[in-house]
């Protein structure tokens, strides 16, 4: 434990020449990075930076010169490098914010956990020959006193084009990655759609998701997709190409997904209904 000490003089004894708490922490997380030590920045730094924050006496803590080692990777120096430049230019509540985010690592953790999350929890298996159509992206942010923080999830529907078709959806701190979370779960729950010589819907059908409700109704050669962009783009990755549909009620793009896939699950083919019956079907 440290005897107490004012926040100037401390940061001065740690970094000399500093003119503020949070520009002595920024200079010594660029001190760090350029000798090679750019994960260790914001821990052997955190004494400053509590007292950047208004703590003193008991809850002070002395930071040690021993560290975990962990696999340092020019994306993280770089990272860092931004963010102490960001730390010099913001102002005093930003400031806070910024030092607490770079104590805890938040910065690093996408850049560390990213492939892990993708081939962890995401699964391995991602078949980039499946068609993608992006639905809705939709954008939260939640107001802390230092800031924003944004969050993105999307809406995902892939297919191959010949009756293979799946949806999810997908979050992360960019479009980008909540595309990418969305595909690959979209990839792993794909269902097969009956279709009447591989153009149409064989029968009528209705389903209902919450508010939205969808009618499907099978179209001669040549008809083209009478629907909306929603159900167009479904029709399209499960190579449906005549077809007429009607939504009645909410709009919302992820009941009409929904509702659109679950009267598409319930399209029986003649097979299906003779198997069903036990009877036997001859084409004439």
């Amino acid at each position: 434990t440290c005897a107490r000490a004012s926040t100037s003089a401390w940061t001065r004894a740690w970094v000399p020449g500093a003119s503020t708490p949070a520009a002595a922490v920024a200079d010594a997380a660029s001190a760090a990075a350029s000798a090679g030590n750019p994960i260790f920045a914001p821990i052997r730094w955190g004494f400053a930076a509590s007292h950047a924050r208004g703590v003193h006496g008991s809850a002070a803590r002395f930071v040690d010169e021993r560290f975990t080692p962990v696999l340092e990777t020019p994306e993280m120096d770089a990272e860092y490098e931004k963010l102490a430049e960001e730390i010099r230019r913001s102002p005093k509540k930003r400031q806070r914010f910024l030092l607490l985010e770079a104590l805890r690592g938040t910065r690093l953790k996408p850049l560390i956990a990213a492939e892990h999350e993708l081939l962890k929890e995401e699964g391995a298996y991602k078949p980039r020959a499946l068609k993608t159509r992006v639905i809705d992206v939709n954008r939260t942010c939640k107001v802390t006193k230092g800031g924003g923080l944004m969050n993105f999830t999307a809406l995902v529907v892939v297919g191959n084009g010949d009756g293979v078709v799946g949806f999810a959806t997908g979050k992360g701190k960019d479009v980008a990655m909540a595309v990418e979370k969305a595909y690959s779960r979209a990839s792993r729950s794909l269902v097969y759609i009956e279709r009447f010589e591989n153009s149409t819907i064989f029968h009528e059908q209705e389903a209902k998701h919450c508010k939205t409700k969808i009618v499907l109704m099978p179209a001669k050669a040549g008809t083209g997709l009478r629907c909306n962009q929603i159900v167009e783009s479904i029709c399209e990755m499960a190579g449906i190409t005549d077809v007429r549909a009607k939504v009645i009620g909410s709009h919302h793009p992820h009941n009409t997904v929904r509702a659109c896939f679950e009267a598409l699950e319930r399209i029986k083919s003649p097979a299906d209904v003779a198997a069903a019956r036990g009877a036997t079907v001859y084409r004439i």
